[in-house]
């Protein structure tokens, strides 16, 4: 069937702006349906398309209101958001449409000639709202090979949609995502083909950390030494990774993931702190004297912390070797996998951000250096990332924003992009939102969230977010290159879930059984085990 015909007409053009159509529809739309072919098509669905025919054109519309303008009339608002010519569809408006022209609302066979873009790759995420059975395909080059940002309130289905997402490519041999998750949610999803790794049995010793991680675990900068802890931390870190590698050391920097002593560093540090020098005219107290002993109890409790055990206490990683055995854990050549889940809720939520920093960071290093950076793309995945990837910095959360902001910049030239999945939006770095040329945006309550992402788009489609509110759970708007429009998907659900569901809290309370031990869950608690 064509695109339009006359059984499919619902009004007419009443005026128009720039970019959005007001549309007086056709007085016998009593009960707003039109049955075309013999199906039942529902009229005026907010979300839903209307086509506009201007000589060989069609212009695309999405409802966005629909409104009763007198006792007897009734009229909608959309926004137009491309054009069909030649039978392909393209974003922008070729030609406008002409006060009193005809409207059409499309059938599924409209509906998918609007939509048959990019379905040559076959790479389908859902079915378009509305048209049941009408697959959303998208450009996976230009869905993976830019950033892309996964918004939506706790609950509206970020997770299952995540999952859903990268189980359509994590069979494939060489596809590499690393996933920091930061509750285990997503083990249970990629069971089969995810490398599993706990963060605590990984170990990331503290050799991996460039000095801006170190400033940010040790140098509190409130201090009136604090420029003295940072030179002094320097020049020492710097001496003693020369020290354990002489044969590195005309090349070695203070950023260099090479091993050095941590406990010698220490040892100098102290000598500093209580130095005493002998002069003409007595015993004094040295140029460092007391400057370095509130570092040294920040450094103390890192070290001789037990949930702190795998950066400072490593048993397998003890030499700047080592670098290269974490690397084929954490990019799965060990055994052959291609979703790195890296399992991070065990990890105490002071040190989360450095975490995440030098994970991030060691990742983008790796294929800076990698000259075969093009055959080797890797996705990172950085999950409730507003926690970490804050619009404010502050010296707490400066290692991780600084390097995803940098990965968000030149990630791509090198082979590496970002997932950024988040409820609050509002409260995320600019500067990375602002670099994801790809959006999959979910149910969002928050009106703040809302005016937020409504920024992130063209004007032209800003009408569509007002939907937000109202979409049901796994149903997002997907924005971006990497699809021929805007458009509202419900999402497939993934096989096997993500460990993300809700607690059915009335089922439980009226359950018979009480399965807890309250000994056996202190047990736990003292030993730090969760499974």
């Amino acid at each position: 069937m064509a695109l339009i015909s006359k059984e499919n007409h619902i009004g007419t053009v009443k005026s128009l702006g720039s970019s959005t159509i007001h549309i007086a529809l056709d007085e016998d739309l009593f009960t707003m349906e039109r049955t075309i072919n013999g199906k039942a098509y529902k009229v005026g669905q907010i979300g839903s398309f209307i086509m506009m025919p201007v000589g060989s054109v069609q212009i695309v519309g999405v409802i966005n209101r629909v409104y009763q303008a007198t006792e007897l009339n009734r009229e909608m608002e959309a926004q137009m958001i491309g054009s069909v010519s030649d039978g392909r569809f393209q974003k922008g408006i070729v030609v406008y449409p002409s006060l009193g022209g005809d409207v059409h609302m499309p059938d599924e066979e409209g509906v998918r000639s609007v939509f048959a873009s990019f379905s040559q790759y076959g790479f389908a995420v859902g079915d378009i709202s509305g048209y049941a059975g009408e697959r959303q395909y998208v450009d996976p080059n230009k869905f993976f090979g830019k950033h892309i940002a996964i918004l939506g309130s706790s609950g509206s289905g970020k997770s299952t949609t995540v999952a859903s997402i990268l189980q359509k490519v994590q069979m494939f041999e060489n596809t590499h995502v690393i996933i920091l998750d930061i509750h285990n949610e997503y083990s249970a999803a990629f069971a089969e083909y995810g490398n599993l790794i706990n963060i605590t049995e990984l170990e990331m010793p503290y050799w991996f950390m460039n000095f801006e991680e170190m400033r940010e675990m040790f140098v509190d900068e409130n201090e009136d030494s604090a420029q003295s802890q940072i030179q002094m931390l320097k020049d020492l870190v710097l001496n003693a990774k020369k020290a354990k590698n002489p044969e590195l050391q005309s090349i070695i920097t203070v950023d260099s993931p090479v091993f050095y002593d941590l406990n010698e560093v220490r040892a100098k540090f102290q000598f500093f702190d209580t130095e005493r020098v002998s002069t003409s005219a007595g015993v004094r107290e040295g140029p460092f004297f007391g400057q370095f002993t509130r570092f040294l109890v920040r450094l103390d409790s890192k070290m001789t912390d037990k949930r702190y055990e795998f950066m400072f206490r490593p048993r397998k990683f003890k030499d700047s070797n080592a670098l290269k055995d974490i690397l084929n854990k954490l990019l799965g050549f060990d055994n052959k996998k291609q979703i790195t889940v890296i399992d991070l809720s065990g990890v105490p939520f002071d040190i989360v951000n450095t975490i995440v920093a030098l994970l991030a960071r060691t990742v983008f290093d790796f294929n800076f250096w990698n000259k075969s950076k093009a055959d080797f793309p890797v996705l990172m995945l950085f999950e409730e990332a507003h926690n970490y990837l804050p619009q404010v910095a502050t010296q707490y959360n400066r290692a991780a924003r600084k390097i995803v902001e940098r990965i968000a910049k030149e990630g791509r030239k090198y082979g590496v992009c970002c997932m950024i999945v988040s409820q609050r939006p509002s409260e995320l770095s600019e500067t990375i939102l602002s670099q994801c040329n790809n959006f999959v945006i979910l149910r969002l309550t928050n009106p703040n969230d809302q005016n937020f992402v409504k920024k992130l788009v063209p004007d032209a489609f800003a009408g569509m977010f007002d939907v937000l509110p109202a979409m049901r759970q796994g149903e997002a708007l997907f924005v971006g290159d990497a699809t021929a429009l805007p458009s509202r998907v419900q999402l497939d659900f993934p096989q096997p879930p993500p460990n993300s569901s809700d607690i059915l809290f009335y089922d439980k309370w009226v359950a018979a059984d009480r399965p807890t031990d309250v000994g056996d869950v202190v047990n736990r608690w003292w030993k730090q085990e969760r499974e």
